[in-house]
């Protein structure tokens, strides 16, 4: 028997779609949160010039939030479908393990697929939310969207570390993961990890009077806004590295 990972024609082609939906996310995010804030402060250089803008001020622009809105419509479901996909085929794959894969470490494999796919679920509507309701209109709906976004892709990446080293421990022939990427993540983690705790601790502590040091706070705060989804998005553009290992295979037997 090959000590390879080869899927099956479906996972090939989930592992297609999951490539496919997740990098134009990856990508299209990416442009969108850094071009929102430098559009914003063309056209305002008047509070630009008081204090940098979060990516929540910089879509309270109708010029910036319209279109940013529009993307979002679109990026949101098609991340929730590549992230489905990848946990999808994760499960599959090690199900055709049979004996071979200790029933606990089955069931707790679909546990957490599970509660990805359902975490991402709601990331994705947060998306939604706090794009489509918007300063200084719908304050507290974009909060809500806000919270649920971040909050829920923060878990997403929790679980998805736990899934990965779950996997990693399987026979390699029924694991999407690659023991080298599966190394890499475990110490990529940690970047989205301090960065949201930072973020919070930011976002907590710029509500108070810290005297001079309160203008330094909100700075870091609306630098680390961004660089936090991008380390949620670097996260998902990890496992890239195992769907293309596989489907490698997939094309070489």
């Amino acid at each position: 028997m090959t000590t390879r990972f080869v899927p099956t024609r479906s996972s090939a082609a989930l592992m297609t779609l999951c490539l496919a939906f997740t990098g134009f996310v990856i990508v299209a995010v990416n442009i969108l949160i850094y071009r929102a804030r430098i559009v914003f402060g063309q056209n305002n250089p008047d509070y630009i010039a008081v204090e940098p803008p979060t990516i929540s001020r910089a879509i309270s622009d109708p010029i910036v939030g319209e279109p940013f809105a529009e993307w979002m419509a679109i990026c949101a479901p098609v991340l929730f479908v590549g992230v489905a996909a990848l946990a999808i085929v994760a499960w599959r794959e090690l199900r055709r393990g049979g004996q071979a894969i200790p029933r606990r470490d089955y069931r707790i494999v679909t546990a957490l697929c599970l509660i990805i796919v359902s975490l991402q679920g709601l990331a994705s509507i947060g998306m939604v939310l706090l794009s489509h309701y918007r300063f200084p209109d719908f304050d507290e709906m974009h909060m809500a969207g806000s919270y649920l976004f971040f909050f829920s892709q923060a878990f997403v990446v929790v679980f998805g570390e736990l899934l990965g080293r779950r996997l990693a421990a399987q026979p390699r022939q029924w694991s999407l993961v690659t023991a080298r990427m599966a190394r890499f993540r475990r110490l990529y983690v940690w970047v989205p990890i301090i960065l949201g705790v930072a973020y919070l601790a930011l976002f907590v502590l710029k509500g108070f009077d810290l005297g001079a040091i309160n203008e330094g706070l909100y700075i870091a705060y609306t630098i680390t806004e961004p660089l936090l989804i991008s380390s949620f998005l670097g996260y998902v553009l990890a496992y890239h590295f195992d769907l293309w290992s596989g489907l490698r295979s997939y094309l070489r037997d």
